[in-house]
């Protein structure tokens, strides 16, 4: 009989196990499921692409490392097709072509001659057709009432098949005048395509021997002083070598050793030299250039393309110009930090913050950068000298009165004594005591604190929670049933009103050691919150360019604090 109880008592420890087990994993499980290894790709992807070059921070805005653009599209496909490679997604590349077509066609966002030229080159590239031949061709028409006839223009007509290509593309040849300069060069060469594109002869086109023999005068010119020319002008001369066939490989290889210096470390190309940073249309031009000399394009320029291939078809518009700042530069680097990744140009971007964290003068701000710079590799002991002095100026200066007017101070005085704790920054008794004092008065009869404050709930709620969370800090031992009811009680469905709460809730409820309840409503709330292709939002992700790295880290803290890894 005793044998048999213990053979049941081993069964039930067996089945109960079981199911702790199987909880656990289907707990983890889900959290795993939220961060995939494609999401966590295209999230460091994206904010590799949104980093400055030169100071290596971040502003907070990665909208544009997604959304495809016309004109980088352009570039970008023609770039690939000079080296006879594909796009990554045909298909997507097709459908936001589609879309750009029915913008033109409803004049959204102010379509121009160029606009319609990208679009029917774009076509013409994968063999699709215009839905309204008749738009486009009425669009280029009207434009020409405005406006003197262009190589776009022309170059346009030719694309539609227009009768009129003919004729305005002899018009643009008549004006050409010829001069000794390599603007003509240029000018002739495109003149000369529209003309032959358009269905003339060479032996049609009016003047062309006197045009051709002026335009190889230029070329015999410049090619003697190849090393002053510009990163255009190279353009010119290979395209010119190209076209006319001409045998020179010393000039060739000049061309080719000249264009090179134009080249950016991560393979791109700028139209200056010396630049750390280059640009699609530039290194379409640079690639144009090589393919005329017939030279050889590096394996880091093909990355380079690659890496702006969108995942929603066509190429991405990263902005000449990235004006990052301290507190998105620190979020940044934090949530690379969490998903394992690196940081790249890291000294860079550590000078960056080095810098800023010197001048910075709120606690939440210090926290953040400070935070950043430990994933960073910098000593506590060069954190401290640059920090306390800032944290040291906060609390001289700090009213706790006016915390009633601005209640986000006691945020700051939160985060001032996690960075002190953290750097072993002393603060003095008197006004830590003060402190305390001035925080227990904020309690209210229901747990909660701060009605003399706000009587609105969710000012009420922030105020609960930095409260709880200062005297934590203070080492007070704050545990109040009342409290965790109150704080409990306020949530706002699955999370506490938003991301930056629902974090302030979790660290405010360990601190007291109270059970977190419903983790699973809370992993899914953020599940809704994952934009597909990297990144969190602080809403619900209907837009592929929601989100971004503060709500991502916010996101990817609740996990850690839900203790899913």
């Amino acid at each position: 009989m005793r044998k048999k109880i213990l053979a049941t008592l081993l069964i039930l420890l067996s089945i109960t196990a079981i199911i702790s087990i199987t909880k656990t994993h289907t707990e983890n499980a889900t959290a795993l499921n939220i961060t995939t290894p494609s999401w966590v790709n295209w999230t460091v992807k994206r904010l590799y692409l949104a980093q400055d070059p030169v100071t290596g921070g971040w502003n907070g805005d990665v909208s544009f490392t997604i959304l495809p653009s016309l004109y980088h599209t352009y570039h970008g496909i023609m770039t690939l097709t000079l080296l006879n490679l594909s796009p990554t997604d045909p298909e997507k590349t097709r459908e936001f072509l589609r879309e750009e077509e029915e913008n033109f066609y409803s004049g959204r966002n102010y379509p121009s001659v160029l606009d319609a030229y990208y679009l029917l080159s774009l076509f013409k590239e994968f063999n699709m057709s215009p839905r309204n031949r008749e738009a486009f061709e009425n669009f280029i028409l009207e434009d020409m009432k405005k406006s003197n006839e262009t190589f776009l223009h022309a170059k346009t007509l030719i694309l539609l098949n227009s009768t009129l290509a003919k004729k305005v593309s002899m018009f643009l040849w008549l004006e050409l005048r010829p001069e000794h300069s390599l603007e003509f060069l240029w000018n002739f060469l495109q003149l000369r395509e529209l003309l032959l594109e358009s269905g003339y002869s060479p032996d049609e086109i009016p003047n062309y021997a006197a045009m051709n023999e002026t335009a190889r005068t230029v070329f015999n010119e410049a090619s003697r002083r190849i090393e002053n020319l510009g990163f255009f002008d190279l353009n010119t001369l290979a395209r010119f070598i190209w076209e006319e066939h001409v045998k020179n490989e010393t000039l060739r290889r000049k061309i080719l050793t000249s264009i090179q210096k134009y080249k950016c470390p991560d393979g791109s190309y700028s139209g200056t030299r010396g630049a750390k940073k280059g640009y699609i249309d530039t290194t379409h031009w640079a690639v144009e250039t090589i393919t005329y000399a017939e030279g050889e394009v590096g394996a880091d320029t093909v990355s380079y393309l690659r890496s702006l291939e969108g995942p929603l078809g066509g190429f991405i518009n990263i902005p000449n110009y990235i004006v990052p700042n301290p507190v998105g530069t620190a979020f940044s680097v934090m949530t690379l930090k969490l998903l394992n990744s690196t940081v790249p140009n890291e000294t860079t971007v550590r000078n960056y913050l080095l810098t800023e964290i010197s001048r910075e003068s709120k606690p939440s701000l210090i926290w953040a950068e400070y935070e950043a710079l430990k994933e960073l590799g910098v000593s506590n002991s060069d954190l401290k000298t640059r920090v306390e002095p800032r944290l040291k100026s906060f609390i001289a200066n700090l009213n706790l009165s006016e915390v009633y007017q601005n209640h986000y101070l006691l945020k700051d005085i939160y985060y001032l004594l996690v960075t002190s704790r953290e750097l072993g920054i002393e603060i003095d008794e008197q006004w830590k005591e003060t402190v305390t004092s001035f925080v227990l008065d904020l309690k209210d009869d229901d747990g909660g604190f701060g009605s003399k404050i706000s009587k609105i709930k969710i000012i009420r709620l922030e105020i609960t929670l930095y409260s709880v969370l200062i005297l934590n800090e203070l080492g007070y031992g704050y545990r109040d049933k009342k409290t965790v009811k109150f704080i409990k009680s306020n949530r706002h469905g699955a999370l506490w009103w938003s991301l930056p709460i629902t974090r302030y809730t979790l660290l405010a409820l360990n601190s007291m050691g109270a059970k977190v309840d419903g983790k699973e409503e809370i992993a899914k709330a953020l599940e809704l919150r994952k934009c597909p292709y990297g990144f969190f939002s602080y809403a619900p992700c209907e837009h592929h360019e929601q989100g971004g790295p503060i709500p991502t880290f916010l996101a990817l803290d609740i996990l850690r604090l839900l203790d899913y890894h």
